[in-house]
């Protein structure tokens, strides 16, 4: 068995060597500095997914962790990445209908427990709080049957989980600490910072624990004891009975914020050590906790979409509102944890929110006319960073739906010196490649991210499956299958619901449109036959990932790295294993495999085809050559023999460890009989 296991995990691709590795470094600058792409090159990930060593599992990864770190100087080595984004790193909430857990309604001011890697705990430079037994109890309790494959948030974030029980042991611990160990005045300087947002939401959690209800469930008093206009006296009382009340478990929430900040903090050095900058996705709502906290930043039933609170539009304008102060201070505390640098989610809702009526469901789109709530964040960004804000790190969301945000010229010229990101997924024949629509919409490459996408679109394997299909022909069954297949999530959502059928059926034909545009476009562009891109979806794929590659800046999302078909975020479709992904510690294999497929991202297949396409191998041909040497380095297994040699190893291992055992059992059979049943003997007579 043991044998049967170190074989199952040999991971068989081509390593780089030390010297390769430090070459390959060299090479990444060299092609993109003479490519021009001297932006951002983007790796998107939602960090909890990171590797994790299987017996050491506790249901999620940490991006404070030797596997997670390891896993990021891996991806700088083969994709010669700088910048690492992160999904919100709030605390999450799963959903009661099928277990849906999304970082993108988690909180805004608040740290998710999910920071705090357990392991990490256990040492004397974090007060030993915890003890090795302590934390192999929570991994001991990480026992769900997909847990190796899919993130077990329900051993980690939930109110009663044994993470819980041992972080407030280690709470315990830390109170005991000398009022001299340095984490002690960390903390008391942390909690003096923020504690305008950690007493409210603490308080929130414990009122929620009691109610097991939503907000607008709860006795009006205790909904409204933040509200400054709920003038009522018994509020007051009330606030000050639950503050001492429930002082040691708020106290408890504002330790774990603070360990969560601190080890945000020290994956955030840890990956400057090794060049990449970590950027950190401000999302556009609040939760729940945060409403209750500031009530009156917040539009009575209304939501931004999604479900989620509208902060109060009528007022946001005016500097002295809550709205405009919760803004602020939300900015602010993104601008710290990720040194300025900033995607702002949906941030078209700050120039023309889409406003939603909760109970009638109809949409307002409201349109302000003025960028200044786009100034204020940025004058905030550059309060907090001071000599250091850079604007080029701050990028918006401006990619959204004609209806929701139109590229007319007044929008036009509100986004046209902000960086931006985009999806190249969508575009077709009016702009079906990057110059194309930096020029046909008059933005600067230099502020324009275009990359293949991030959770929002379906993966790249997916969109190059996609084929001219003739629904008409086929069964609802047989239709279903195909959509699931493209787009993911619930597939019973499609059985049951002929709304949502109908909308990805209609989907699925437009992204065949789109990808038909795009590969006559990119035929011409780098020379491929048109009939080949169409119907060999890995060459359709990889000359993709070159044109995400033709501007200054890219991103790429860990899913398509990875050449998975997985769908992340499935909209409308999403279920229980949406955005819960993991990378398991055999990617390079994984990633290997792909590429040798054509999928995944093979950086040097990029820069091959973006030489070729600028007629750069022949000004360059001594790179050109290293360029597709290491091309096919990347996606080589091991050589043959090197694999025999490791069989021939661990069975002769094997074998000689069985013929010690057989030894052994002859030479104790021996020893215990009798001398006159001994060959010796009987051959002496």
């Amino acid at each position: 068995m043991r044998v049967h296991s170190i074989v199952s995990n040999i991971a068989f691709q081509r390593r780089l060597t030390k010297s390769e590795t430090k070459d390959v470094s060299r090479l990444h600058n060299e092609a993109q500095n003479i490519l021009g792409h001297t932006g951002k090159n983007i790796l998107i990930l939602h960090d909890p997914c990171l590797p994790f060593v299987p017996e050491k599992d506790t249901g999620i990864g940490y991006l404070y962790s030797e596997e997670g770190l390891k896993y990021l100087r891996d991806m700088k080595t083969l994709l010669g990445i700088n910048t690492l984004e992160v999904h919100p790193q709030g605390e999450y909430y799963i959903g009661k209908k099928r277990g849906f857990c999304c970082p993108y309604s988690g909180t805004a001011l608040s740290l998710g427990s999910h920071l705090i890697p357990p392991a990490e705990l256990t040492k004397s430079k974090y007060g030993s709080l915890l003890t090795d037994n302590e934390v192999q109890s929570i991994i001991d309790h990480n026992k769900a049957p997909n847990k190796d494959k899919i993130l077990n948030w329900e051993n980690i974030i939930k109110f009663d989980t044994q993470n819980e029980k041992m972080l407030k042991k280690a709470f315990e611990r830390f109170k005991n600490l000398s009022e001299s160990a340095p984490m002690k005045s960390e903390y008391k300087k942390f909690v003096s910072a923020n504690n305008d947002w950690l007493e409210p939401i603490a308080l929130y959690q414990q009122l929620l624990m009691k109610y097991k209800k939503t907000l607008k469930h709860w006795n009006v008093t205790d909904q409204n004891l933040y509200n400054p206009d709920y003038k009522l006296k018994e509020k007051d009382i009330r606030l000050k009975e639950l503050l001492k009340n429930h002082a040691e478990d708020i106290e408890f929430y504002k330790f774990k914020e603070y360990l969560a900040d601190k080890f945000l903090n020290e994956a955030k050095n840890e990956l400057k050590k090794i060049g990449i900058a970590i950027t950190g996705d401000q999302l556009i709502g609040f939760s729940e906790a945060e409403q209750f906290a500031f009530p009156k930043a917040f539009m009575k039933n209304k939501t931004i979409g999604w479900g989620l609170p509208a902060l109060d539009y009528d007022t946001i304008l005016d500097t002295n509102s809550p709205a405009s102060k919760l803004l602020k201070r939300k900015t602010e505390l993104f601008a710290g944890r990720y040194d300025g640098h900033i995607r702002f989610d949906v941030a078209w809702a700050y120039l023309t929110p889409a406003i939603t009526d909760h109970k009638t469901g109809n949409v307002e789109h409201r349109v302000l006319n003025t960028d200044t709530l786009l100034k204020r964040i940025e004058e905030t960004v550059k309060k907090v960073m001071g000599d250091n804000f850079n604007s080029k790190n701050l990028i918006y969301e401006f990619e959204a739906a004609p209806n929701d945000f139109p590229l007319n010229n007044v929008n036009r010229s509100f986004i046209q010196n902000r960086t931006k990101v985009y999806s190249m997924q969508y575009m077709d024949h009016d702009w079906g490649y990057l110059d194309g629509f930096a020029s046909s919409q008059n933005f600067s490459k230099k502020y324009l991210i275009a990359g293949l996408g991030n959770q929002d679109v379906v993966p790249l394997k997916n969109f190059a499956n996609i084929q001219n299909v003739d629904f008409s022909k086929l069964t609802k069954d047989e239709s279903i299958k195909i959509i699931s297949e493209t787009f993911g999530g619930d597939i019973e959502i499609l059985k049951t619901d002929n709304k949502k059928y109908d909308l990805f059926l209609d989907k699925y034909k437009t992204l065949w449109k789109k990808k038909k545009a795009q590969a006559d476009i990119l035929s011409k562009k780098y020379n491929i036959p048109l009939e080949t891109l169409l119907n060999n979806p890995a060459e359709f794929a990889k000359v993709k990932a070159a044109e995400a590659f033709a501007g200054e800046n890219s991103m790429f999302y860990f899913m398509d790295v990875l050449g998975r078909n997985k769908v992340f975020d499935a909209q409308e479709l999403n279920g229980y294993e949406n955005y819960r992904y993991r990378i398991t510690n055999n990617y390079m294999s994984e990633y290997t495999n792909a590429v040798s497929k054509g999928f995944g991202i093979n950086m040097f297949d990029i820069y091959e085809k973006r030489f070729r396409a600028l007629g750069l191998d022949k000004h360059y041909p001594k790179l050109f050559k290293k360029i597709q040497k290491y091309k096919e380095i990347i996606k080589a297994p091991e050589p043959a023999k090197n694999r025999v040699n490791k069989y021939i190893a661990i069975a002769g291992c094997a074998i000689l460890a069985a013929g010690l055992v057989i030894s052994y059992t002859l030479m104790l059979q021996n020893k215990n009989q009798p001398a006159s049943n001994s060959p010796a003997v009987n051959n002496a007579k």
